[in-house]
């Protein structure tokens, strides 16, 4: 095909807003949809136990999946190679962990926030301690996530489209933050959920017509993709098997490691997850929606990782599309935006932008939804107690929504700032913003089901012992004063702190500990699972 040809469009045209406007309508649609619907404060967390299994677990994928995966894993492909996606040979075992020990267990507890577990096995100071590192976690992930959206957008929004004072992104930044205001304090999780369900059909396509487009263009497949990136200098298709030396970036064993924790941790105590699973009615539907969810999520892990080979591709043969200042490897994470603003026909960028932008939109839904949950479960009650109330709690719960959404906001000012300076790809700055919360906040709660010696006393210690690994781990380069190269492995930064904090509770158990029976040992992990299904811990 000539040359002239091959650009389609100059970033997003009159047929792409158009496109965007009919998304954000019919997104919002359902939200006061579903909205109208709502009675309780059951209804706006957990959509009254009653979500389909299918949904839940697109939901899930959607949720844990989103625009930073989604723009961040062909990035890291283009930049670094295959190693990241050799992680998912991980999967039958991180399975096995979530279907035979998570889920059972949780869902005999029929919560509403997964850290009134805590207080149950341990005491109230430990349960503020899991809420907090929750709350933190999720600032952090979806103020990467508003800066992933906004930067996709800013990159395919064309010349001459904002007359603003300061950087674009900086304005985008702004304008999801609002919407997303605006959707949350309306729709509940049920809104989230099948809103979720939709988005993942649009990504899906967007990453289909990526692959398809260069294929059809250049004549080419993935056999000539990996040939390409292989001959690429400056990345490395294929990482070693194993090194000993920690600060190799990557390596297959860390990717596997990486990929088993971030599940593993992530299903067994993120708010994000458990409160999806909270919504089904029956542990039989909560083992369904994990695994169309997995299901899913290779799918989509596979496609993004090809789309990362073919952009690549593309690139080096039509370096002249490349955006100013910028190479194919250098570019990595900025390339896949860039080709849906500038090679896709008008139209379909719209609507696969647009999915971006509700992707944010919907991931700060999910998470300022189950911070919500937590601060109107865990946190609140207390300090309010006895003071008489000034609304009711579904309304203060959409209250408390809109100000946690201006917060996370505001976040994302200071992240992209950061991600700008640094220079990393988005997969490995998930370490600094989030991913240092995951360790610690996950080793509670294993603590709390299979250290039964473990109260209190050594739970604490150990978990602000491994919280601390895991801000050295993350910030290594900004602490010691040394380049990134230096640092460990961004891929063990969930694994090292998470067996620290048990390692150290455990000795902790045999030396501070007492003798006997104490209250929490009713709610280890045996005990839980030992009682009949339909049986609700009180």
């Amino acid at each position: 095909m000539p040359e002239s040809q091959l650009s389609l469009n100059a970033g997003l045209e009159w047929p792409d807003f158009a496109a965007i406007a009919f998304y954000f309508a019919l997104t919002f649609g359902i939200a006061l949809w579903f909205g109208r619907k709502q009675n309780n404060v059951e209804d706006f967390f957990v959509g009254g136990r009653r979500m389909p299994w299918f949904a839940v677990g697109l939901s899930i994928l959607a949720t844990l999946f989103s625009t930073l995966s989604y723009l961040g894993m062909p990035g890291e492909m283009i930049k670094n190679g295959i190693g990241v996606f050799m992680g998912y040979l991980a999967v039958p075992f991180s399975m096995a962990v979530v279907t035979l020990l998570w889920i059972p267990f949780f869902m005999r507890l029929k919560l509403t926030s997964a850290y009134e577990y805590l207080e149950l096995r341990f005491n109230y100071p430990v349960r503020l301690i899991g809420a907090t590192l929750f709350v933190l976690l999720r600032l952090g992930w979806m103020s990467m996530v508003i800066f992933a959206a906004s930067m996709a957008l800013d990159r395919v929004k064309g010349p001459d489209l904002l007359w603003l004072p300061g950087q674009d992104i900086y304005w985008w930044i702004g304008l999801v933050g609002i919407i997303a205001a605006i959707y949350t304090a309306v729709g509940g999780i049920q809104a989230m959920i099948w809103t979720d369900v939709l988005q993942c059909v649009l990504l899906l396509a967007g990453v289909l017509l990526a692959i398809g487009y260069v294929a059809a263009v250049d004549g080419t497949g993935p056999i000539d993709w990996w040939k390409t990136a292989s001959n690429t200098a400056g990345r490395n298709n294929l990482p070693p098997v194993f090194s000993w030396d920690i600060t190799v970036r990557v390596t297959i064993v860390f990717a596997l490691i990486n990929n088993f924790f971030w599940t593993v941790c992530t299903h067994g105590s993120d708010q994000v997850v458990l409160q999806r699973y909270f919504s089904v009615s029956s542990l039989k539907n909560a083992r369904k929606s994990y695994f169309i969810n997995f299901i899913v999520d290779l799918t989509m892990a596979t496609l993004l990782s090809l789309c990362g080979l073919a952009l690549l591709a593309y690139y080096l043969n039509h370096a002249d599309q490349i955006p100013d200042g910028l190479t194919a490897v250098k570019g990595a994470d900025k390339l896949f935006p860039h080709f849906l603003g500038n090679q896709l026909p008008a139209g379909f960028a719209g609507l696969i932008i647009s999915a971006f932008l509700c992707d944010a939109i919907q991931t700060l839904e999910s998470g300022v939804n189950a911070i919500t949950a937590v601060a109107a479960n865990d946190l609140v009650p207390r300090l309010r107690r006895g003071r008489p109330r000034i609304m009711s709690d579904l309304m203060f719960a959409r209250v408390l929504s809109i100000v946690i959404t201006i917060a996370v906001t505001a976040n994302a000012y200071f992240v992209a700032n950061r991600v700008q300076a640094i220079g990393e790809t988005i997969v490995g700055m998930m370490p600094k913003f989030f991913n240092m919360f995951v360790g610690p906040l996950s080793s509670l709660f294993m603590i709390g089901m299979f250290f039964p010696r473990c109260t209190a006393r050594s739970a604490i210690p150990a978990v602000l012992c491994g919280f601390s690994v895991s801000i050295v781990w993350s910030w290594w380069p900004e602490i010691f004063g040394v380049t990134k190269e230096e640092s460990p492995s961004f891929l063990l930064a969930i694994a090292f702190p998470c067996v620290t904090t048990l390692t150290i509770a455990r000795a902790l158990s045999w030396f501070v500990e007492r003798k006997g029976d104490h209250d929490g040992l009713k709610f280890t992990w045996r005990e839980i699972v030992r009682k009949d299904e339909t049986e609700s811990v009180s």
